[in-house]
């Protein structure tokens, strides 16, 4: 994922890095960017498609037909059985699917 965070940094710091509200912003995206496009139950991570479906288990199709549906709807969240997953939009990510 090749992100420019630096116009939103600098906006958050009003143009300075070194602010407290930059550094704080830089931090919560870098380590959002390293914890990957999925996020079950708000507490785990997974980066793909894969993995997610094992951890749910769940059939991969039917997953991704779900994610289709939530793509075309704009939502940011299914749910799985007992699971909720939820695109990690703070990383950048604007589908599931793609």
């Amino acid at each position: 994922d090749n992100m420019n965070w630096i116009p939103e940094i600098m906006a958050a710091g009003q143009g300075d890095l070194n602010s407290p509200d930059a550094q704080k912003l830089g931090r919560k995206l870098w380590l959002t960017s390293s914890q990957g496009k999925y996020i079950v139950d708000q507490v785990k991570y997974f980066k793909n498609l894969d993995t997610l479906s094992r951890y749910l288990d769940a059939n991969q199709n039917k997953l991704q037909l779900l994610l289709r549906r939530a793509d075309k709807y704009k939502q940011q969240e299914i749910i799985m059985g007992n699971h909720h997953v939820w695109l990690n939009v703070e990383n950048g990510y604007k589908s599931f699917v793609h």
